[in-house]
């Protein structure tokens, strides 16, 4: 591993505090700096210093050798003022982070100095990562561990097109892990985790047409370098043919389906998975389309241990327009409806490039955004496709990416204006307009008497409304007020999702002070004034969800209808529900 910094002194990470509101109130410690000697025996010398920043505490750890190891966080020295811990410092020298060392600090990561060799259980909050020099270390716990990886780690990108490529989208040996990994690097004087992402585009013409050549990168390509642009490590892949249909990629038996298989079956590791039909199934035969993504998604989980999957609307053209004898705006809000609708019965999200389409083509019409068959996309049409997808899926701003094009696939010298509005275009459609994008910001002001608080990473929505439903009813036998009863569904899809892990998701919705119910909870509560929540404070309820079991539920209120919640998850219908294996 080739390092260009060396480390010298402390290193100091910054964390963001976010979940801490101005007003506080957090009163300086008026004995600051507090020191103590934390040498696990006479051979080490390790001291442990906790000093004043700003209303919060950096925790400097300096000397040589081991330090303590403690049974439980409430023997850590520093323990009642852990929430208020939002830097830490470990000076090179010291050879072991203690158990419990750093749990319950507000630091988005912990950076370890070279010369660590042992960490200990629970040094760090659930969801906060460690970043590491050297993978010879020894972890007594299950961590998220980053390597240091000062330029940007590689990747392989392939693109696959049934009537232009020759052979598999790989050959039998290939080495398919080389842009797997956690890696860390220095952004100036912060340490950063390298953004990742691993993509699969599947689909037709509408995926792997630029709008210049006919074989390119195509729309997954562009993709690919504008979130490398605006700092992601992303590693590419796209399996297409033309004019193919979902339920063909389907089939093992198919051309495309070959690949698909060969490559899900290989890589269990994909992050996005992107869907694109027939440009006019998904409105001619609603049912063929439906099929061939439920044929698709069933494909999909079987081989992946985590791929989100996306569906790419695609657009109203002029020529598909004029065949169906309606306008172009109407053609595409019949594809708009349908494509909602599939991901709404299939509870996946869709990327509504189409409407992107609309909102340029109707606004500024000289910027044509198809190519010479007036159907496939141009290269405006393209570029602005690839906008779509990076600002949905991966939620990035795509206004601020200076990439214009892959000079090997003849990408076009278009005006600075064009690109800036393609660019602004994609934005608003993803984060400005109605329906795309659930600004978690938005929240109703409550008016309920039971607010239940879900993290979508845990259960999917679809999974979850069947229970609400059933607790409805239940409230509705039983005398309860069903219309008091409210939930609010955090995805938690990708990093840049609110509350992309479990303990950012408890620790804030359990601050806005009006959550009764939290769904699951970690074990980190926080109040809105930054103090901790004892699990003695809450109620917590251990359910079995899709066989997985120690699922926790926490009950922060005690009240009728919560109470009546926990009742009804205990129950055989609610059991059935949160678990479809119960009772086989």
């Amino acid at each position: 591993m080739t390092k260009t910094r060396k480390f010298r002194g402390f290193i100091a990470l910054a964390a963001s505090c976010t979940l801490l509101a101005a007003t506080t109130g957090l009163v300086a410690c008026a004995d600051s700096p507090k020191s103590w000697d934390i040498s696990m025996n006479s051979s080490s010398k390790v001291k442990a210093e906790l000093v004043e920043n700003g209303k919060n505490y950096t925790l400097k750890i300096t000397g040589n050798g081991y330090m303590q190891y403690w049974e439980s966080k409430s023997e850590v020295p520093w323990h009642d003022s852990a929430s208020k811990i939002t830097k830490i410092e470990i000076a090179d020298g010291v050879s072991a982070v203690g158990s419990y060392a750093f749990y319950g600090a507000k630091v988005d990561s912990v950076v370890l100095p070279e010369s660590i060799e042992d960490v200990g259980v629970s040094v760090v909050s659930e969801g906060v990562p460690l970043l590491a020099y050297t993978d010879e270390i020894y972890y007594k716990d299950d961590y998220s561990v980053y390597l240091y990886h000062e330029e940007k780690p590689e990747s392989y990108d392939r693109f696959w097109q049934q009537d232009q490529s020759r052979g598999d989208i790989f050959d039998d040996g290939d080495d398919l892990t080389l842009g797997d990994g956690n890696f860390w690097h220095f952004n100036g004087d912060n340490a950063e985790i390298w953004k990742k992402a691993k993509i699969l585009f599947i689909g037709n013409s509408f995926t792997y047409r630029n709008g210049v050549v006919e074989f390119s990168s195509g729309v997954p390509g562009i993709f690919d370098n504008i979130a490398e642009d605006l700092g992601y490590v992303v590693e590419t892949y796209s399996i297409t043919g033309p004019g193919w249909y979902l339920k063909n990629h389907a089939k093992a038996t198919d051309a495309c389906g070959k690949q698909v298989d060969k490559l899900l079956n290989a890589c269990s590791n994909f992050d996005y998975i992107v869907l694109q039909e027939q440009s006019l199934n998904p409105i001619q035969n609603y049912n063929d389309f439906l099929s061939g993504v439920k044929a698709m998604q069933e494909k999909i989980e079987s081989t992946q241990d985590h791929a989100q999957i996306y569906l790419y609307e695609t657009w109203g053209s002029p020529y598909s327009a004029n065949e169906l004898n309606t306008t172009i705006p109407e053609m595409e809000k019949r594809l708009r409806e349908a494509y909602t609708r599939a991901g709404k019965e299939c509870s996946l999200p869709v990327s509504y490039v189409g409407k992107a389409f609309t909102e340029s083509y109707e606004v500024d019409p000289s910027i044509y955004l198809w190519a010479s068959d007036n159907r496939h996309q141009g290269y405006t049409g393209a570029y602005l496709s690839a906008c779509v997808h990076a600002g949905t899926i991966l939620g990035l701003d795509v206004r601020d990416t200076t990439f214009k094009g892959e000079a090997k696939f003849s990408a076009p010298n278009l005006p600075d204006d064009t690109y800036e509005w393609l660019r602004s275009v994609a934005y608003s459609v993803v984060f400005e307009n109605d329906g795309n994008e659930i600004d978690s910001s938005e929240k109703p002001t409550r008016d309920y008497s039971l607010e239940v608080a879900v993290w979508g990473r845990w259960i999917t929505e679809t999974q979850f409304t069947s229970l609400f439903d059933g607790f409805k009813s239940y409230c509705a036998q039983n005398g309860l007020d069903s219309q008091k009863i409210h939930y609010t569904y955090y995805t938690g899809a990708t990093t840049t999702d609110p509350y992309y892990y479990i303990s950012s998701f408890t620790s804030a919705v359990v601050g806005t002070g009006d959550t009764d119910i939290v769904f699951p909870c970690a074990t980190n509560l926080t109040t809105q004034d930054g103090t901790q929540i004892t699990q003695a404070e809450i109620e917590q309820l251990h359910v079995t969800l899709n066989g997985k079991t120690d699922r926790c539920i926490a009950k922060l209120t005690n009240t009728e209808l919560s109470t009546a919640f926990f009742t009804y998850c205990l129950s055989d219908a609610g059991k059935s529900i949160l678990d479809p294996t119960h009772g086989m």
